[in-house]
């Protein structure tokens, strides 16, 4: 519709200056028929335009408009000269577009008007019937041969046709393209929903480099493993996520683009955390062989180098233990022989002020190593006790209470308690005051004056999280390796044998112990135990 209107402006604008230049009056009869179409043309269209919007016709409304169109054509035809005219070429122009809107059909349902209308309107002409406008007499139809007349109208009519028949097969053959284009494009669509839903829904992480390293793409878990949202990425450099990676993808010699890389290092998270993420590298290649970039696929390992740490740490241990266990009781059996021995001979030697002295030391340092071999047999073969449901917040309680009474607490030291209810583990009582009891002395040892030691517990999933953190001078990051072995120690009295004991118990009863600190801002020993339900209540059967 809009495009009529130009093509009424333009062209039958320059139809009335070119035909008419020069003649006296814009207002001979011939131009008020021009007038009459042009007006007549625009008064439809406007008319169009309200029943399109109101009532939204779709074919029938097409096969009027070009219908229409046709007589308009003729119409013009017959004002600009008959068969003089220029302008039967637009039949065709009708025909073409007539193919595009409606196909087949329609194009040769157009062409028949055409034709008809052409050879009426030449048949009305040849026998004086009309007479068109402006037609010099050397124009006429009259002064061509008949043969010609039937030539013209013949040929125009054929033109009509071919025009149809090719226009209708090129309009076919566009609206099959553009439906398999439309197909493959929601086919393309579905597939890149579908990788990207693959991509994102990876537990690994993924990210692919340009050629110059810069972050192309950022999965879901990426973002997860290392709390940085796609967002702040993207278009960036490798080296402000992944430092240790770009070290290895430099390296002479470290990447090949043939065979699959894999690494191991440190990364730093968004938060500070420092863990572990082992990568892969792999080269994006186009279909031609040429590299455009590389492929990171990376999984955040740090769980898994804590367990695999303390596995190795149990191994070490066990095997020490075995070991000390033989150790203990070849000492254990003939040390309390000795002091049996002592304490006849004090009972049968003469009281003198030297012996008795002589007597006491022998029989106090027979009882502190007594007292160090019965750790050394605790840390190496831990009895199994009277395993029992315990209240944790309870035996805490308890162990707090004798641990403020103690001499070694400092009167700085403030303790603070943060222990939900309700939380049962199944260990032998003595066995996780002990353990307590070790944690809060060396969490109070390590706390130069005045200090905090907070005590706190929680349910995470299905085991009990036991956290007892203080304020004090920290442990080195190459000594935290070292805290659970036997015998090690930085204090200048003491066997090295209380977290070694603490780590042996815990890890008796299916547990593990954590350590995390930083030096010169304080420790946390985090201890992981079995939960059950509470006793009354399970056997109740109010809990499933």
């Amino acid at each position: 519709m809009f495009l009529r209107v130009i093509f009424t402006t333009v062209l039958l604008g320059s139809t009335i200056i070119v035909q008419f230049k020069g003649r006296e009056s814009l207002i001979a009869p011939p131009f008020l028929v021009l007038y009459g179409l042009i007006g007549t043309i625009y008064l439809l269209t406007f008319v169009y335009i309200l029943v399109f919007k109101r009532f939204r016709p779709a074919l029938s409304f097409a096969y009027l408009q070009i219908g229409l169109d046709t007589v308009f054509v003729t119409l013009l035809i017959y004002v600009t000269g008959g068969i003089a005219s220029v302008f039967s070429f637009l039949y065709l122009v009708v025909i073409v577009y007539a193919s595009m809107l409606l196909y087949k059909k329609g194009s040769f349902v157009m062409a028949i008007l055409c034709s008809i209308q052409y050879g009426a309107m030449m048949d009305l002409e040849y026998y004086g019937i009309l007479r068109p406008f402006f037609t010099q007499a050397n124009l006429s139809i009259h002064t061509y041969e008949p043969a010609y007349v039937l030539y013209k109208v013949v040929m125009t009519m054929v033109a009509c046709f071919l025009v149809a028949f090719l226009s209708s097969h090129l309009a076919q053959q566009t609206l099959k393209s553009e439906a398999e284009l439309e197909a493959k494009q929601q086919d393309l669509k579905q597939l890149e929903a579908f990788n990207a839903s693959i991509v994102h829904s990876m537990d690994s992480g993924l990210l692919t480099l340009g050629s110059s390293n810069t972050i192309t793409s950022f999965n879901r878990a990426a973002e997860q493993i290392t709390g940085f949202e796609g967002e702040e990425v993207l278009g960036k450099s490798l080296a402000a996520i992944f430092p240790g990676v770009v070290e290895h993808l430099t390296a002479p010699g470290e990447f090949s683009q043939k065979r699959l890389q894999r690494y191991d290092v440190e990364f730093k998270k968004k938060n500070g955390a420092v863990g572990y993420l082992g990568f892969s590298v792999s080269s994006l290649m186009e279909p031609d062989g040429r590299a455009i970039g590389k492929l990171l696929i990376f999984q955040d390992l740090t769980a898994l180098k804590i367990m695999e740490a303390h596995i190795k740490r149990v191994d070490k241990l066990a095997a020490v233990g075995e070991m000390a266990a033989g150790i203990a009781h070849e000492i254990k059996n003939p040390l309390a022989s000795m002091t049996g021995s002592i304490q006849l001979l004090k009972d049968q030697i003469s009281e003198t002020s030297v012996t008795q002295k002589l007597m006491r030391i022998a029989l106090r340092e027979a009882d502190r190593l007594n007292g160090l071999t019965n750790d050394f047999l605790l840390f190496a073969r831990p009895n199994s006790g009277k395993a029992e449901a315990v209240e944790l917040g309870t035996a805490i309680d308890e162990t707090l209470e004798l641990f403020q009474q103690d001499a070694v607490r400092h009167n700085g030291v403030r303790v603070v308690r943060h222990v939900a209810p309700d939380i049962w583990t199944k260990m032998d009582p003595k066995h996780i005051r002990q353990v307590l009891w070790n944690l809060l002395l060396n969490a109070a040892e390590a706390i130069d004056g005045k200090g905090t030691i907070e005590v706190s517990a929680q349910i995470i999933r299905d085991s009990v999280q036991l956290a007892i953190r203080d304020d004090g001078c920290g442990i080195p990051e190459e000594t935290q390796k070292t805290v659970f072995d036997p015998f090690f120690t930085t204090k200048a009295h003491g066997t090295g044998l209380g977290l070694s004991i603490v780590h042996r118990l815990v890890e008796s009863y299916g547990g593990r112990v954590d350590v995390q600190s930083k030096e010169g801002q304080g420790t946390t020993f985090i201890l992981h135990l079995k939960r059950i339900d509470p006793p009354g209540r399970a056997q109740a059967g109010l809990l499933p």
